[in-house]
């Protein structure tokens, strides 16, 4: 068994978790609470992480499109969807550990999205024997300069003081004019619609956010690494997926055109190729200046 050990109270007796991705859901114990997870499809398997203000339905079109040739294993992380486990982003990588150890995985891919791009890192780093592939999609990184200014600065100190007003309303409605939000319409858009109407900013109250991974970190990462986000995300989440792919050893990057910060949800047809691509091949190169 992998991470500290915790004590664990009885074994979850409730039914599963109502499924999302049109799955197969569990609860997996970890400390303090659960965590929902869903499974789909077959073949490799690879583990969804997903960022801020979101839960595991921001998956919903790689279910439908990838599950014939790999095995989507999704969670909701600690603090959001219908997991129970309180905030804490130091205990996520114990959480993957866990979901690992719980399914038998000697190995697998791992794709981090935004904010849990830090989880999917450091995960890699410590475990570096078990995972085949690591994806970062639109992750955000200390040590790279913004030179846009700003250009897709979270106020999560605002949005935290609106939470404890009880202004979660109001703060939604903010979140959801923010550029790292555009790009949605027609299903795509019902589903963020439902994803935000469903946070409830519980890891807001819970204080500070965590620590995000570091430019330095990509250079100890073995394995290969593909940095991919939309044409049309913000300069700065741009400028640190390109760094993702320089720095790392077996790094590469993609940029989905047209696309945004929510690529895999906005344009899942180039996405899903790119993304199966990788995972099929991923030493071979992915160029990256024509869709940029």
């Amino acid at each position: 068994m992998h991470g500290p050990v915790c004590r664990l109270g009885p074994s979850h007796a409730r039914t599963p978790p109502e499924p999302r991705l049109g799955g197969k859901t569990l609860w997996l114990e970890v400390c303090d609470g659960h965590l929902a997870v869903e499974r789909v499809g077959q073949g490799p398997t690879v583990v969804l992480l997903h960022g801020w203000t979101l839960d595991r339905r921001i998956w919903t079109m790689q279910a439908r499109a990838l599950a014939n040739r790999f095995t989507l294993v999704a969670i909701d992380r600690r603090g959001f969807g219908q997991s129970t486990a309180p905030p804490d982003r130091i205990r996520e990588t114990d959480d993957i550990a866990r979901l690992t150890d719980h399914l038998d995985l000697a190995a697998c891919h791992l794709v981090g999205m935004s904010q849990a791009g830090a989880t999917a890192i450091a995960y890699a780093q410590q475990y570096r024997d078990r995972v085949i592939t690591l994806v970062l999609q639109g992750i955000s990184l200390a040590g790279i300069p913004d030179q846009a200014n700003a250009s897709d600065r979270i106020p999560l100190s605002e949005y935290a003081e609106l939470v404890r007003q009880g202004m979660l309303a109001s703060m939604k409605r903010h979140w959801a004019q923010h550029p790292l939000m555009a790009g949605l319409s027609g299903e795509a858009e019902r589903i963020g619609a439902a994803m935000l109407a469903d946070y409830d900013g519980r890891d807001l109250a819970a204080g500070p956010a965590g620590p995000s991974a570091r430019l330095d970190a990509m250079a100890a990462l073995c394995m290969p690494v593909l940095g991919v986000t939309g044409c049309q995300d913000t300069p700065w989440r741009r400028d640190v997926t390109r760094a993702v792919a320089r720095a790392a050893p077996l790094g590469q990057a993609r940029f989905i055109r047209e696309a945004g910060h929510l690529c895999n949800l906005s344009h899942p047809v180039e996405y899903n190729t790119a993304l199966a691509a990788f995972l099929n091949r991923p030493l071979q190169p992915v160029p990256d200046a024509i869709n940029d």
